[in-house]
């Protein structure tokens, strides 16, 4: 009893460490896809919403069309520009996502998850200033096709 006990604590501590019990009795860690960051644009009153799901930019009207929910000029222009001069390996698309909104502005991008569960994440500093507009950071990253 204190055995299988011990053992069962031991496979709890392991699936709660990011990996997975597979029906054949074996342990295969959670694969997490890779994600590339292109850039981090930035534009004051920009407006947009921070999601975690980047949005898939497969052709320059997708990227037009994302560059045009944002009120600022630059900001629009700076992701048709990336978009334009970002060359996509085989097996890779570009994507961007809305990843802060406010005062400080995000020094990276980092993706979780994988496939349909890829979720980007951007750690923003802690708070050093006033604004009196807050700065909208899109970031474009390569991730899996």
């Amino acid at each position: 009893m204190r055995r299988t006990l011990g053992l069962l604590l031991l496979l709890l501590a392991l699936v709660g460490c990011g990996e997975k019990v597979h029906t054949d009795g074996g342990l295969k860690a959670e694969p997490a896809d890779e994600v590339t960051q292109v850039a981090l644009l930035t534009g004051t009153s920009a407006g947009g919403e921070v999601a975690t799901e980047p949005t898939p930019l497969p052709d320059a009207e997708a990227v037009e069309k994302y560059a045009a929910q944002f009120r600022n000029d630059e900001l629009q222009g700076d992701i048709v520009t990336t978009a334009e001069q970002t060359e996509v390996p085989d097996g890779q698309q570009l994507a961007a996502a809305v990843v802060a909104v406010g005062c400080e502005v995000p020094e990276e991008v980092v993706g979780t998850g994988s496939g349909d569960d890829l979720a980007l994440h951007a750690p923003v500093p802690s708070p050093t200033k006033e604004c009196f507009a807050p700065m909208t950071t899109v970031a474009l990253v390569l991730v899996p096709a």
